[in-house]
């Protein structure tokens, strides 16, 4: 029996929001269940939940709120589809959910991440963040939404801080632990890092974005063979290119690279090549594999790229692990200034 986990947040949300529909306060829950897994599958199921609640209840701002977290997370945050296809239904959700109630604090975090990710509005997505944090104290989304954004900004401190009260508001949710595993990665905390990505894969062993993670960061430590191990775990089907498993094939290609295992690293980029010809390939991802591989020219010109079509994972210039060995180039300092991301 599915029996979701509601947060500090959306327990007193729901109470002044609330819902009169027992059924939709039901497909809510559930939608946020499925949410917080933070894969694909889980995502797609998280908007078919909140699209249920919102046919029962067209006044429940929270269902709204959520439908627009998950068109986020599969856009710029998990990278999962095409932020193009995906920020324009966010941002409507977004606003739907503030014309409701504009004193949602679920509201405020998810504008806050549309202007941080679909906008680079960075003053205009902190103020959303800390409004919503103002609103609702206790709110485990804004407090791992500001994290984010704030380890995007470089100020590593502040953002762990956020994340690890967002985790403890919410303790359940592979979400934010992958989170709070990924930024102690950022701020070169490996030992942390592994220790957390192993807490939030007991969370959910399914998700392999946290699979993902954990490998990332025993390749930053350069425990490499553990890092390959991890990705085996997976199984080749769930590594594999494909256009909504990007992120975790660019992520293996890196690992490949970096361990010497050159010839595999070019076989995911082939496979990225043949994808381009039926799907949209983030060019950020391709560059990852390259920057791994130490062709730096080829890697900043697949950056330009992104930086032309805007993609949305390019917030994670300044942060993802990949970049170490570019980060001197003057080429890397341009392209944030041009961002306005600290350089």
């Amino acid at each position: 029996m599915l029996r979701p986990q509601l947060s500090g947040n959306e327990r007193e949300g729901l109470a002044k929001v609330g819902t009169k529909d027992a059924e939709a306060y039901q497909l809510y829950l559930k939608g946020r269940y499925h949410a917080s897994k933070a894969t694909a599958d889980g995502l797609k199921k998280g908007i078919e939940y909140f699209q249920q609640a919102i046919e029962k209840d067209p006044g429940d701002a929270l269902a709204y709120a959520g439908l627009a977290d998950c068109y986020i997370d599969l856009g710029g945050v998990m990278g999962y589809l095409p932020q193009s296809e995906i920020f324009p239904k966010a941002k409507a959700a977004a606003n739907r959910a503030l014309q409701i109630d504009d004193t949602l604090a679920e509201a405020h975090a998810a504008f806050g991440s549309i202007k941080e990710f679909y906008e680079w509005d960075w003053a205009g997505a902190e103020r959303e963040f800390k409004r919503a944090i103002a609103l609702n104290p206790n709110s485990a989304d804004a407090h791992n939404r500001y994290g984010g954004y704030l380890m995007s900004m470089g100020r590593f401190d502040e953002g762990l801080t956020e994340t690890i009260r967002a985790q403890e508001l919410d303790p359940l949710s592979p979400l934010v632990a992958g989170g709070l595993g990924y930024n102690y990665m950022v701020a070169h905390r490996y030992d942390d890092s592994i220790e957390q990505c192993k807490k939030a894969i007991e969370l959910d062993p399914n998700a392999m974005w946290l699979h993902a993670i954990l490998a990332w960061a025993y390749a930053r430590k350069g425990m490499h063979s553990q890092a390959i191990t991890e990705y085996e775990k997976m199984g080749p089907e769930r590594y594999a290119v494909s256009a909504e498993n990007q992120l975790i094939a660019s992520g293996l290609g890196w690992v490949y690279a970096i361990a010497g295992r050159r010839k595999d690293a070019v076989r995911i980029i082939d496979d990225f090549n043949t994808l381009s010809s039926g799907a949209h390939v983030d060019p950020y991802l391709v560059a990852v594999i390259y920057a791994g591989l130490r062709d730096k020219d080829r890697a900043f010109e697949l950056l330009e790229k992104s930086y032309r079509e805007h993609g949305g994972i390019m917030v994670y210039l300044t942060e993802d692990p990949f970049w170490e060995d570019l980060r001197s180039d003057p080429r890397y300092a341009d392209l944030l200034r041009r961002i306005r991301l600290p350089h």
